[in-house]
């Protein structure tokens, strides 16, 4: 009798990495410090919905930040260094506004502001935490902003997310039951790694997928006018929970590996670890196709900011941006099969973020922005895995934007994203292992960095 058990361990998302604030070319370029004083891309529908009365007439903008991250683990034990095998991730936007009159604005506008895709090869040590994921959520918000009076504007909308998730985790045999105490062959619980079996030794692999599942939410903001070089601005975005309900796949994956003793009078030493598991992968065994469902919080975002018009080509923005990472605590796992069900614990953490950016209007055509931006890590010691191993960033930023004609402006954005190395983890506790936090078992360095370009047309109709 063979007894498989525990097998699910990846955490679902993993904290500001997972963020993606790159809505809109222009405000990119100013390290989205945008609350206060929009772009006239109709971005404003995510950075502050207020601030969407500043255009005029109809726009509609396209576009798209491509990001691609590199990054590399470095083992304390062996010294080896694994590299991330990530390929450049689009990110589209897409706007529309109408200036009804002179105090209604209406826009739609569709952006992803979470999203992470971490990919290692399957050899990887840490592939057994999980090695190649994605989670992906797109937004769709109608929006509405009503100037109040000359010095105060509102607006908002709700928002419809689509989501989507996929992990993939190699399966550690050394860590499986080969026979259970209550068996008449043994007196107790005997696991591979008894047995001889060394420490991830994949046996199996498994992969999670669930698609357009959705959510709602919404997403406000305010724009108070101060003086004619003053602004201040704020906005609030709901938190969003999706229920996933997708398919579990499992793959049996050959060791070649036969018993170095017997198990039991049946099962003589030599015998081939592999057709001794097959069964767990076949019939109404533990491991074979399944559903499964769980359950993801997009978290709320809460953005403060100030524009001040230095002079009247240059324009300074700062904003300091809340992000309540703490809704993601637990996540459930809850397969067909009932032996398989988990809870991961992460306890993430709160967050901020300070923005700062500039525009220097060079002529009636060619603006010019630079900005810089700090963000923390959410994810507490003993979550830094290779999901997403994140560490505080510095992220620096320029772009331009350029009106060849009345009809057309092209907004085009650079951003270099630094983070700090981290000390992480690769697996988790062994059998029999007894640690006081998961932290102890961080051994090895994580380094990151990422080079993102974001390009958005806009027409003014």
């Amino acid at each position: 009798m063979f007894l498989v058990a525990g097998l699910w361990a990846p955490s679902l998302v993993q904290a500001q990495g997972f963020g993606v604030y790159e809505q809109g070319s222009c405000a990119m370029a100013r390290a989205g410090a945008a609350v206060a004083d929009g772009c006239s891309d109709g971005s404003s529908i995510y950075f502050n919905p207020a601030n969407i009365s500043s255009t005029s007439g109809i726009t509609v903008s396209l576009g798209g930040t491509l990001i691609a991250a590199q990054g590399s683990y470095t083992s304390g034990i062996t010294g080896r260094e694994s590299d991330l095998q990530n390929d450049p991730i689009p990110v589209p936007h897409l706007y529309a506004t109408y200036r009804a009159n002179d105090r209604l604005t209406v826009g739609l506008g569709t952006y992803v502001p979470y999203g992470l895709s971490t990919e290692w090869k399957s050899t990887f040590e840490g592939a057994f935490e999980g090695y190649n994921n994605a989670v992906q959520s797109i937004y769709i918000q109608p929006t509405i902003s009503y100037q109040v009076t000359d010095w105060l504007t509102i607006g908002g909308g709700p928002i419809l997310s689509l989501s989507a998730v996929e992990l993939q985790q190699r399966l550690d045999l050394s860590q499986q039951l080969a026979s259970g105490g209550d068996t008449p062959d043994t007196n107790d619980d005997v696991y591979f790694s008894q047995l001889g079996i060394p420490f991830h030794t994949a046996f199996g692999d498994t992969k999670l997928e669930a698609t357009n599942e959705t959510g709602f939410g919404g997403n406000i903001g305010v724009n108070v006018r101060a003086t004619e070089r003053l602004q201040f601005g704020a906005r609030f975005m709901t938190p969003i929970t999706v229920d996933f309900s997708g398919d579990a796949t499992f793959t049996q994956v050959n060791t070649g590996l036969r018993l170095r003793t017997a198990l039991g009078p049946n099962i003589p030493a030599g015998t081939p670890i592999d057709n001794l598991v097959a069964d767990q992968f076949s019939g109404d065994e533990t491991l074979t196709n399944q559903s499964i469902e769980t359950e993801l919080t997009f978290p709320a975002q809460v953005v403060v900011g100030t524009s001040f018009n230095a002079t009247p080509q240059l324009t300074v923005t700062a904003d300091y941006q809340w992000t309540g990472w703490s809704a993601v605590g637990e996540i459930p796992l809850d397969f067909e099969k009932d032996a398989l069900d988990d809870e991961r614990v992460l306890n993430y953490e709160n967050t901020s973020a300070i923005r700062v950016g500039g525009q220097y209007q060079l002529n009636d055509r060619l603006s010019l922005r630079a900005g810089y931006l700090y963000n923390e890590s959410a994810a507490p010691d003993a979550t830094v895995t290779p999901l997403l191993p994140e560490a505080g960033r510095n992220q620096f930023t320029l772009g331009f934007g350029w009106r060849p004609v009345d009809l057309l402006e092209v907004n085009a954005a650079y951003q270099y994203l630094g983070q700090n190395d981290r000390l992480g983890r690769v697996r988790d506790v062994r059998v029999g292992e007894e640690v006081s936090s998961l932290s102890e078992l961080n051994e090895g360095i994580y380094s990151f960095d990422a080079h993102l370009v974001g390009l958005t047309l806009t027409l003014y109709l």
